[in-house]
């Protein structure tokens, strides 16, 4: 968020999305109460929602970047804007009755909610990945998007509105993101300086993985799946990493690495042979999904699940 400009033109490949958000800009009376930006990861849903807020928050009605509310949105101190932190895994919770924690629902509705913006005409109430709202705080918000004040706006941000009440669905308006095309991730890679990856299909999601968690996952994989060794010395592996990654040093996500590891399984089992792969491939996608269940200590069993299906 350190460009003066930040502006939605920035976000590529998104037409559809942009329909919505600029007609919103330049009516921002009309802006529902509650906006679900959903589409796969890494394709640009959180970029566009900060590029919009900033755009409304602003003063001058422009994302000038020099009035008092763009200026508070750069060093991310504006006090109109509330973001649920996105702790992995972690559900948001309802919040005690008494003496609600911060960033809980009943929080957000005694402390927030109501009370009318500080510096700009509007407050935006951003949950990064809405899935993680617990179901008793799903609940308990229902009548606040149904009633909620002229002054406050709620988006969520999911990957599927599968996750998400079909009750808070029919409350929204639903801003849709696609994957990206080869072409428009090619011109973005090459902006930041990046190169483009063959298994990446058209999502950023990996651009922040370290590169060398990359390049050796790659290492691993490729022309390694032939033997039942070549797969039992795959899986140690990637079991051991959850405890021993000096590659990836800040900021670790086991959950993350798991799907690296599939986009290049399913790269690689597509790359060689796909028709006699096809049940291997199916497999991967079945462990994909089931590593992104929040339960604890899932991922082990499911990737003893994987290899045992792989080898067959």
């Amino acid at each position: 968020m350190n460009s003066p400009a930040f502006q939605l033109d920035e976000i590529v490949g998104q037409e559809n999305a942009l329909t919505f958000l600029k007609r919103y800009v330049s009516k921002p009376e009309t802006i529902p109460p509650l906006l679900i930006f959903h589409g796969p990861q890494g394709t640009g849903k959180e970029s566009a929602s900060e590029r919009f807020i900033k755009n409304i928050l602003c003063l001058e009605g422009t994302s000038c970047g020099v009035c008092a509310s763009c200026k508070a949105f750069r060093n991310n101190s504006h006090p109109d804007y509330v973001r649920f932190p996105e702790e992995s895994g972690k559900q948001i919770p309802i919040g005690n009755e008494d003496n609600p924690e911060e960033f809980s629902i009943r929080w957000l509705i005694r402390s927030r909610l109501n009370y009318r913006p500080h510096l700009s005409k509007v407050r935006f109430i951003v949950f990064p990945d809405a899935s993680l709202i617990g179901h008793e705080a799903e609940t308990a918000l229902l009548k606040s998007l149904e009633e909620a004040p002229p002054f406050s706006r709620f988006i969520f941000i999911v990957d599927n509105l599968d996750k998400l009440k079909e009750t808070i669905v029919s409350r929204a308006i639903c801003v849709p993101f696609r994957y990206l095309s080869q072409k428009e991730l090619s011109n973005i890679h090459s902006q930041i300086g990046l190169p483009i990856l063959p298994f990446q299909g058209g999502s950023l999601a990996f651009s922040e993985c370290p590169r060398e968690v990359i390049q050796l996952v790659q290492e691993k994989i490729k022309d390694r799946l032939e033997t039942q060794l070549d797969l039992l010395n795959l899986e140690s592996w990637i079991s051991t990493y959850k405890d021993e990654h000096p590659e990836w040093k800040e900021n670790f996500s086991y959950k993350e690495f798991l799907e690296l590891v599939s986009l290049v399984l399913i790269y690689e089992y597509t790359r060689k042979d796909y028709e006699n792969n096809l049940a291997k491939i199916e497999s991967v996608f079945q462990f994909k999904e089931t590593v992104h269940k929040r339960i604890t200590g899932l991922e082990t069993f499911a990737l003893a699940r994987l290899f045992f299906q792989l080898s067959l």
